[in-house]
């Protein structure tokens, strides 16, 4: 039955920390090319290929951490072929591969849009999501659209899912007023310094790239956080918890330039937490 996991996938490029059979892989890689509801700049798209194809420029030792990537056991599954034009569509393609993921394994995804979430946190059903972005993404919907980039985080808690939402720093009146209404924490970067990571549970983190500073992303704001401030937030809610899966989304950049760079090292970052956890 395991072939079913490639129903709805394809290969377009290679990553250089795939080299395990999915059986014994602690790690599943999917790349979602999905922005039909992308507002601002579009093209994230071309994330996964960008983030991929970037990879092969960063090395494989991680300093800070003393792993070497070279020896993670991960498996990349490919891209979704996403329905152009269609959340809808596009969703159950994502809920009917993963209801195929073996279980025991971390899925990590790249977008493609912020809404792609969504599918994901629901097949996955985290106890918390920790949504690391500029915008709280808590609209009741976008010119219509509930299936929205702008709503993810909105269809996600009416789901029943607990969440954080961290650096944000742009967001409606709408959203502010369903934040404090339902008792959803928004952290501004100011804020991050001093935010006390929950502690024993089993998480999801969702990084919409327009939380950090002068990185090409579909709606980027002034006044984010820097790369080493996320890298130290998000290896403190690894050490402390389960990370169940987690996506890096909204990347609008070529694979030649340095906003690709910055989202394949973050992944890599991010992975060496992952493994030194389970280590």
């Amino acid at each position: 039955m395991l072939e079913d996991l490639y129903f709805y996938t394809y290969r377009k490029c290679y990553f250089p920390l795939d080299g395990t059979p999915l059986e014994e892989a602690d790690f599943c890689l999917m790349g979602i090319p999905f922005d039909s509801t992308q507002t601002g700049r579009t093209g994230s798209r071309y994330g996964p290929t960008s983030i991929r194809l970037s990879s092969f420029e960063l090395e494989l030792f991680d300093i800070g951490t003393g792993i070497d990537l070279s020896e993670l056991k991960l498996h990349d599954i490919g891209d979704l072929d996403c329905v152009p034009g269609s959340p809808e569509g596009t969703y159950e393609r994502i809920k009917d591969t993963l209801r195929f993921l073996p279980e025991n394994k971390t899925l990590i995804s790249i977008g493609g849009e912020h809404s792609v979430s969504l599918p994901i946190v629901e097949a996955l059903d985290p106890e918390l999501v920790i949504s690391l972005d500029a915008h709280p993404d808590l609209r009741d919907d976008y010119m219509g659209v509930r299936l929205s980039h702008s709503s993810v985080m909105r269809r996600i808690h009416e789901n029943g899912t607990d969440m954080k939402i961290l650096g944000v720093r742009e967001g409606s009146r709408e959203e502010y007023d369903y934040a404090i209404e339902s008792g959803i924490d928004l952290k501004p970067p100011s804020a991050m310094s001093t935010y006390k990571v929950p502690k024993n549970k089993d998480i999801y983190i969702s990084i919409d790239l327009d939380v950090f500073d002068n990185v090409d992303v579909g709606n980027p704001v002034p006044g984010g956080i820097d790369f080493n401030e996320g890298c130290e937030l998000i290896k403190n809610v690894i050490k402390k918890n389960n990370v169940v899966g987690m996506d890096i989304v909204e990347l609008c950049s070529q694979p030649n330039e340095n906003s690709s760079y910055f989202a394949a090292k973050l992944l890599y970052k991010t992975l060496a937490y992952m493994q030194m956890h389970k280590s």
